[in-house]
């Protein structure tokens, strides 16, 4: 069995040692934390976050501006989805996070500091089997230029396209062994254009941002901040942000699917429209 088919015909899994993780967040620019914890089989994620229990699930989570939003009475917590990412591809089923602030610390704009601190401890496997949905039908959706298809199929696979709107330069990369996340997707960084972030920063937005947190590119689609990790390392975010995004349930799904600069919302409207059943 490969390691991708272990993320769902395998034992459930938690974190075996809890650890915790500090840094800004990108809107409020406040420090945040999140700690890690063990918890039962078949208690999915949970997060505890002011004061309030909330199970993830579909109903709880909901796209935000450029981001995975947890939804609380108390509070709602911004940018869970490179925390699920990471979770999703280590096999993290069962865990409580409490978080400190209004969002998940946002690092460098990768799952890099996710990634390298599951990589120092240790998963528990535990007694009872991995749940997942099995998609049934092709569903296809698609608003402008992304789109994004699910097709069955009994290995998990992601095709994904990013094509640049201002050069029409296009990144290209495909996922079928989970094994290599950690080197060649979680270091992927978020990007933005400068004159998108100008924009963001006069509204009032981005408050935690710096040169660090995301790749800035010119109009000529040139990063001005940085180097590069990847040539095609935007086409890699977007598959890091697609995996949190459809983990948003806590439930992984088997199939195959092709995304062609997706956004947050369309990972959701294919998820409303995804016919599936659940093993």
């Amino acid at each position: 069995m490969t390691k991708t088919d272990e993320l769902f015909f395998g034992n459930q899994h938690t974190v075996a040692q809890e650890f915790e993780l500090f840094g800004k967040g990108l809107i409020s620019g406040e420090i945040c934390s999140i700690r890690v914890k063990p918890a039962p089989e078949d208690t999915g994620i949970v997060f505890i976050a002011n004061g309030e229990e909330v199970k993830l699930s579909q109903n709880t989570t909901y796209p935000g501006f450029h981001n995975l939003t947890l939804r609380s009475t108390a509070g709602d917590i911004l940018y869970i989805e490179h925390l699920l990412s990471v979770f999703f591809a280590f096999g993290v089923d069962n865990a409580i996070v409490e978080i400190e602030g209004k969002e998940i610390p946002f690092f460098d704009g990768s799952a890099l500091i996710f990634s390298e601190r599951m990589l120092q401890i240790d998963l528990k496997e535990q007694s009872s089997i991995r749940k997942y949905m099995v998609i049934t039908e092709r569903t296809e959706v698609k608003e402008g230029e992304s789109l994004i298809i699910a097709e069955p199929s009994d290995k998990f696979v992601i095709y994904a396209v990013y094509k640049s709107p201002k050069t029409g330069i296009k990144e290209e990369f495909s996922l079928e062994d989970i094994s290599i996340y950690p080197d060649e997707i979680a270091p992927a960084r978020t990007f933005i254009y400068e004159k998108d972030l100008n924009e963001a920063l006069k509204s009032g937005l981005f408050k935690g941002g710096d040169m660090d947190s995301a790749i800035i590119f010119s109009e000529e689609d040139k990063p001005i901040n940085t180097d590069l990790r990847f040539e095609n390392e935007r086409v890699r975010h977007k598959i890091l942000d697609f995996l949190g995004d459809i983990y948003c349930s806590g439930i992984r799904i088997l199939g195959k699917f092709f995304i062609s600069n997706q956004s947050h919302k369309l990972s959701r409207e294919l998820l409303k429209k995804l016919k599936y059943i659940l093993l």
